[in-house]
């Protein structure tokens, strides 16, 4: 595999091909694809053009002849198809290009960097600032980089790129996500407060969830957890926070929005505004899963009828450090409580060796209430049997199982009947 590299042979491009280069080397010499596009429709006489595309393959074969693993190309098109395409030819680990260009020649790299980001398979760096990279790369300190955090499947896939850059070298990563307060108190089932104003509780929750969400990892380095309440763009309060955490780069996955809803991307805002390197990992990207996920916490639901307890054996044996048996009551049962306690932790098997607490909670909407409990408690994994009604049936009583899975975040294991 191969790290591609755009050039317009300016300064800031130049800076990114050292960046490539340690990157490079770093990857045990793997090969740099630098490449400089030429746009057919750039103006000048032609006379002009053809002198500059002459020296701007002397140019290239002056750095080919200086770097022994660099291969050249120069390309006639749109400069972030160009790049795309070829990566995708080379089976590319990487795209590395200048965030902003200030060359004169045929290619401007300006908005090619954005261009790029919003059709890559493959993860791009958008290198800034080259000082941080080919210090981490020397191994003279460590790399700083904020990691954006939400609950999308490409955040898993930004995740997985940092914890094979820290089996590199030392990466410092701050896990940053942002939160609306009267969201998030909804989601943990807290009260709500006032949405201008920071929530300590939601913040102390969401940083346990987020080094959670991060896993661990054989990579050196320190790993913090920063919550940030926001008001307005997303993409702005990363900005913030990046700036107040005086990181080197940020990381985000992208979900390639196209049109107008480009104009409230996140990766959109942080590649277009950043005055860090950006990093920026697309939903196709082949990145290897280099961590496993571990189930220390699980929550099993049981209204404690036989079928639904048939779900708790498979609670014991997925967590391996705790188990939270969970009842829910409607708000106007008048059940008493401690009787339904002592029956859940009854429920518990005799072999089990793990730490075990039994919760009766109130809601009208089940599925809601095991969701808010489990993010409360921040399981790893939610255990529950489903009656498996069909038909009319399911339509008119509905699935507790069912609304669970579309009001989580968590796993959920479903026990079906048999």
């Amino acid at each position: 595999m191969s790290i591609i590299c755009g050039t317009d042979l300016s300064e800031s491009s130049v800076g990114a091909l050292d960046v490539a280069l340690a990157l490079a080397n770093q990857r045990d010499n793997k090969t740099v694809v630098l490449v400089h596009v030429v746009d057919p429709e750039a103006g000048g006489s032609p006379a002009e053009r053809e002198e500059s595309i002459d020296q701007a393959r002397s140019e290239l074969d002056a750095i080919s002849a200086k770097h022994p693993n660099v291969r050249t190309e120069m390309i006639a098109g749109p400069p972030d198809e160009i790049l795309c395409g070829l990566a995708e030819t080379e089976a590319a680990e990487l795209i590395i290009i200048a965030a902003r260009s200030t060359g004169g020649s045929l290619l401007r790299l300006g908005s090619t960097a954005e261009k790029t980001v919003q059709r890559t398979t493959v993860p791009v760096i958008a290198v800034r600032d080259p000082a941080p990279w080919l210090a981490f790369t020397r191994g003279e300190r460590p790399l700083r980089v904020l990691l954006g955090v939400d609950e999308s499947a490409v955040c898993d896939l930004g995740i997985q790129w940092v914890h094979a850059l820290r089996r590199r070298g030392p990466v410092d990563v701050v896990l940053g996500a942002i939160y609306y307060p009267d969201d998030a108190a909804q989601y943990y089932g807290l009260p709500p407060h006032a949405l201008v104003d920071r929530d300590p509780e939601i913040e102390q929750l969401m940083s346990r969830d987020l080094l959670r969400r991060f896993g661990s990892d054989d990579g050196a380095g320190t790993i913090t957890a920063r919550a940030r309440r926001g008001l307005g763009r997303i993409g702005d309060h990363v900005l913030e926070l990046a700036r107040e955490e005086h990181v080197d780069a940020i990381v985000v996955g992208t979900s390639q929005k196209t049109g107008l809803g480009r104009l409230g991307s996140v990766s959109s805002v942080i590649v277009h505004d950043a005055p860090e390197s950006v990093v920026c990992v697309p939903p196709n990207a082949s990145v290897a899963q280099s961590s496993v996920p571990l189930l220390h916490r699980a929550l099993v639901a049981t209204d404690l009828s036989q079928f639904a307890n048939r779900a708790v054996p498979y609670a014991f044996a997925m967590a391996t450090g705790e188990v939270h048996l969970v009842h829910v009551l409607k708000d106007d049962d008048e059940a008493d409580p401690a009787e339904l306690t002592r029956q859940l932790y009854a429920l518990t098997p005799k072999s089990a060796k793990q730490a075990v607490t039994a919760h009766v909670v109130r809601g009208d909407d089940a599925a809601v209430a095991l969701a808010q409990t489990a993010a409360r408690l921040g399981v790893d994994v939610v255990c529950i049997a489903s009656h498996g009604r069909s038909g009319i049936t399911r339509a008119l009583v509905g699935s507790v199982a069912d609304r669970l899975l579309r009001a989580t975040h968590i796993p959920v294991l479903v026990l079906r009947p048999t």
